[in-house]
């Protein structure tokens, strides 16, 4: 798959699972969102938690579990910390979910995929 094929296939797992979250009573925040640390592919709201997705376009789970190296994680969790200050939502709980795209006919969401404890807490 050429780099080109493979964005344009990321960029589309990321609408459906905006849509898929949307389905399931999630407010989106926003997409694709650039910090110092790196970009987030999806936050979302939900009962006050502020939910921080990985978005995953992938044929089998597994495969998109072993993309979310823990190096990864750290970065994404940085980043998380930047858009809740950015967002006044500092005292709000996050959690780390993923969505896989294409390894079944439904996308699966995976709640609370990983924890990472929040820097200075």
């Amino acid at each position: 798959m050429t780099r080109r094929a493979a964005e344009r296939r990321g960029r589309r797992a990321e609408w459906v699972a905006m849509a898929w979250l949307m389905l399931k009573g999630y407010r989106v925040l926003g997409h694709r969102l650039r910090t110092p640390y790196g970009e987030v592919d999806l936050a979302a709201w939900k009962r006050g938690v502020l939910v921080i997705v990985e978005v995953k376009a992938r044929r089998s789970i597994d495969a998109a579990i072993f993309a979310i190296t823990p190096r990864a994680q750290g970065r994404i969790a940085r980043a998380a910390q930047t858009l809740a200050a950015r967002w006044r939502l500092q005292r709000a709980p996050i959690r780390f979910d993923f969505i896989i795209v294409g390894a079944g006919l439904l996308p699966k969401h995976q709640r609370a995929a990983w924890f990472y404890e929040r820097l200075g807490a």
